[in-house]
């Protein structure tokens, strides 16, 4: 774990942080020339990561098994820069309600079985 201090009153001990795959943003041709590559830490549940997975997966839940730990990981990266980190925070406390819906739960138990390996020390196993 790693401490990280949030303001002089505030202390957390998170995970330590998973490097991103690649910069996302501003490479069309064209298009003007980026001004700054911005990093931004974002601590995330093991539903948050589901939630913005399953944003990525756009049906290919039968191929979920078969995707490298890099791989979902980016799936990941490109579900976040789709959603706002509020929207994120708040719709990702619902998400495990799908586990209920018989038509849903074989989908979502394969975002859970892909999040917990490609982010294997930060996720509860089984779902």
């Amino acid at each position: 774990m790693t401490l990280y201090t949030l303001d002089e009153n505030h202390t957390v001990d998170l995970p330590p942080a998973v490097p991103p795959s690649h910069p996302w943003g501003a490479f069309g041709p064209g298009e003007e020339e980026p001004r700054a590559v911005v990093t931004l830490q974002v601590a995330m549940t093991r539903d948050m990561l589901a939630l913005a997975l399953d944003r990525a997966v756009t049906n290919s839940y039968d191929a979920l098994d078969a995707w490298t730990a890099g791989y979902i990981r980016e799936g990941v990266e490109m579900g976040l820069c789709e959603f706002d980190l509020y929207r994120l925070e708040r719709e990702s406390l619902c998400y495990p309600d799908l586990l209920d819906d018989p038509a849903a739960r074989p989908n979502v138990q394969a975002v859970y079985r892909a999040i917990d390996r490609a982010y294997p020390l930060y996720a509860p196993k089984e779902s």
